[in-house]
């Protein structure tokens, strides 16, 4: 061998080892980085003209055990996804607070049933009607803040998967450049475990928003898709299109997140995407997903179905009371009903009108059976029975009744014996002529209304039927003016264009009940425009069945007492007529208080709402449930959160095992190299003394 051969070889070791020792240090450095995978030099012998001719590095390989990474990609996004859900509902947490504590909804329900209790004794009590007041406004405010709350949650929930979306983006555009420049040395026969680190991370930021799988593609490039197979980075970039909304209310959906091709050359994304809601299964961004579109709304329909329940009960018994004085006026809601259509009710109801000494001038009992068909008949009735001193009129909707002649004061009351009834509630209940709760939505949509019955409303309705995923299988318009007929009409129309997807049918109270098809268990109605308009009376479709959520969410929106009572709680309404005595009502009477004290007791039937079924119980029960069903959603997503971060502590050790950085090991290697290193550096200063002799010839 020539001296100049000894001189390569030396030359080479001295490269070899220097290169190791630079891969042995980087190692060290990083001993403490987080996720960092340590990177092995693998030596061959150089070959020249078959003839060995030192050492070359083979291979500079990043140590990486792809099973192991691969389950914990799953196991981060598991617990990305629990840990998002878990910061929304520490938050709902906080909002309902103790349920034993009188701050909160159980605990002002209570305070409410308290000072009804007290009423019987002392009816006429003007401190304690006015604390009834400030309990069910407190109790309002209750109702009035979750509602909010709910919907700035939701909110917030969307605000985060707008950001999540964003660190989606970039880390899709890093690893897009990262995998060029790994081409790039691949071609150059150069390792880049330093670049495929870089990658390796960003890859883990989107693992712990999207849950994903990687595939190898050419010269060390690797591509990323989601687990239901959607491609979000492959020889092309794809971008996450999605637009947050800034604000929630009720009757807000929300447009799913597209995945979008980016063309390579100019940059520009593609309008048409595929819908990526339905195809993440976990990760935080599906945890947003799930609260703004799911626990929340569940959350929301239980508060408004206990508010409905709480104001309908509340009402009932107050409109079949008599305030003393009695009022001069009585005004209903907005029913959207016309004095041509039919009353629809059953059993009887009396009418009275009192004078300035509470005593009866006038009365008239109707008999809705005997009575004629139409709203008309019956105001016409009501008003001759009456004499002038009552004058009973139907106006946009609006039923009203005002006393006359020789008449101060009116008043309704049941027959005991055979009660009026429609949709399952008395004349002056249903009409809300004396209600003491006031809310933005109704408490109840048991219209009343035949299905033989004209539907008189003109203009569009636009109606959709919406997934969990924010996907739209169904949306139509129904123009029902041109439509005409009945409300059996209507049915027949929305179970046409909705054919396999819903059925329509009224209830027996007149409710308009969705039964999705099998396979759509999940979709319900969205009204996406309502320009309907019931005889002029203001009164749209959508707000007359409560189609959708957003009615039943409302309903605990703007919950308060009715404004002329709380403006003079002397026109709460507790005592009963007395036909024989005099004065007919007295403001001592506590009979019409004592029902309100029987209903902290009664058993309500309440619908399903959100995660709960239908029930039957007391409204004290349903608000435990509510709060109940909070809290145990809370705690599952803390218990779930919990074991996938153990699990992903537990992966990420035991890929540490493998691919973390051993100290002892690396410090060995070190010694190894650094000695190969002094040794063909003595090689070299043993060539060199050869040459000298050869020199001093």
């Amino acid at each position: 061998m020539s001296i100049t051969a000894v001189l390569n070889n030396a030359i080479s070791g001295l490269n070899a080892s220097q290169a190791a020792l630079q891969v042995t240090s980087t190692n060290i450095a990083n001993v403490n980085t987080p996720g960092y995978a340590r990177s092995q030099v693998f030596q061959q012998t150089r070959v020249l003209g078959g003839v060995g001719s030192g050492v070359e590095i083979a291979e500079v390989r990043r140590i990486v055990d792809k099973f192991v990474a691969k389950e914990l990609r799953v196991a981060t996004a598991h617990s990305g996804q629990f840990d998002a859900m878990s910061r929304i509902h520490d938050q709902i947490q906080s909002l309902l607070g103790d349920p034993a504590a009188n701050t909160s909804l159980p605990g002002k329900l209570n305070s409410v049933f308290e000072t009804f209790g007290s009423l019987p004794l002392s009816p006429d009590s003007v401190p304690l009607r006015t604390g009834l007041v400030a309990d069910i406004t407190a109790l309002g405010d209750e109702f009035n803040r979750l509602a909010t709350s709910m919907q700035q949650l939701r909110a917030e929930a969307d605000r985060q998967a707008g950001l999540d979306i964003d660190k989606v983006n970039k880390a899709l555009e890093r690893i897009l450049d990262l995998n060029q420049q790994i081409q790039r040395e691949q071609i150059s026969n150069r390792s880049a475990p330093g670049l495929e680190e870089q990658r390796d991370r960003a890859i883990e930021e989107i693992a712990s928003i999207i849950d994903i799988r990687t595939f190898d593609m050419a010269d060390g490039a690797l591509g990323i898709s989601t687990t239901s197979g959607v491609a979000l980075l492959d020889n092309s970039l794809r971008k996450l299109v999605y637009t947050p909304s800034g604000a929630a209310s009720a009757n807000s959906v929300f447009s799913q997140i597209t995945v979008n091709r980016v063309d390579t050359t100019t940059g520009i994304v593609s309008s048409v995407g595929h819908a990526l809601d339905a195809e993440i299964s976990s990760g935080s961004l599906r945890g947003w997903l799930d609260m703004r579109d799911r626990e929340l709304p569940n959350l929301a329909l239980e508060i408004g179905e206990m508010a409905s329940q709480v104001a309908d009960e509340i009402n009932r018994i107050h409109n079949d009371n008599v305030a003393v004085p009695p009022a001069a006026s009585l005004t209903g809601r907005n029913t959207g009903l016309l004095g041509g259509d039919p009353h629809n009710f059953t059993g009887q109801a009396t009418f009275f009108a009192f004078d300035a000494n509470n005593d009866i001038t006038n009365q008239v009992t109707i008999d809705f059976g005997v009575t004629g068909p139409t709203i008309n008949d019956v105001i016409a009735a009501v008003n001759a029975g009456l004499g002038g001193d009552g004058t009973m009129a139907i106006t946009n909707g609006v039923l009203s009744l005002t006393a006359g002649g020789a008449a101060t004061g009116i008043g309704i009351q049941q027959d005991a014996a055979s009660p009026s009834d429609r949709g399952g509630r008395g004349f002056s209940h249903f009409f809300g002529m004396n209600d003491l709760i006031e809310a933005k939505s109704e408490a109840h949509f048991d219209t009343g209304v035949a299905a033989g019955n004209a539907h008189n409303f003109t203009g569009i309705i636009n109606l959709q039927l919406r997934g969990p995923n924010n996907d739209v299988p169904v949306d139509v318009n129904i123009d029902l003016g041109a439509l005409g007929g009945t409300f059996g009409t209507i049915e027949t129309a929305l179970d046409t264009q909705f054919a396999g997807f819903a059925d329509f049918s009224f209830g027996a109270n007149g409710e308009l009940i969705v039964t999705p098809a099998a396979g759509f268990e999940d979709y319900k109605i969205h009204i996406a425009s309502d320009g309907t308009n019931r005889g002029g009376t203001g009164v749209n479709f959508g707000q007359m069945f409560g189609l959708g959520d957003s009615f039943r969410m409302d309903a605990a929106a703007d919950f308060q007492v009715a404004p002329a009572i709380k403006a003079n709680p002397q026109l709460i309404s507790l005592a009963k007529v007395d036909a024989v005595g005099s004065p007919s009502v007295a403001a001592s009477d506590g009979r019409g208080a004592s029902l309100f004290q029987e209903l902290e007791l009664l058993e309500v039937s309440f619908s399903g709402a959100g995660s709960l079924p239908s029930l039957t119980m007391t409204l004290n029960d349903y608000a435990a449930q509510v709060l109940g069903d909070a809290g145990a959603k809370a705690a599952q997503a803390e218990r779930l959160g919990s074991d996938r971060a153990a699990l992903e502590t537990e992966l990420r050790e035991r890929l540490s095992e493998v691919e973390g950085v051993n100290l002892d090991e690396e410090l060995s290697n070190m010694v190894v190299f650094q000695t190969s290193y002094n040794a063909a550096a003595r090689l070299i200063q043993t060539a060199r003394e050869m040459f000298d002799v050869l020199n001093s010839l």
